[in-house]
């Protein structure tokens, strides 16, 4: 098996060179007398997952070339 460094990084077909990420947490606000307070966040799905900004592609293969 190629390690991440003798293999290329292909980008997405439609050529889009950014990427985002799936929302995979949301956090949990409670009202404390006037105030909006952060209680905790909560992670939905352990799965990261990047889609295409452009079209909307997921993209495979991507862990090996994060820095």
């Amino acid at each position: 098996m190629k390690s991440s460094q003798n293999r290329k990084f292909k980008p997405c077909k439609c050529g889009s060179i950014q990427f985002i990420s799936k929302p995979n947490q949301y956090d949990i606000y409670e009202i404390t007398d006037t105030k909006l307070e952060l209680v905790n966040s909560e992670t939905i799905n352990d799965e990261f997952i990047l889609y295409c900004r452009e079209c909307g592609e997921e993209l495979k293969n991507f862990s090996d070339f994060i820095t």
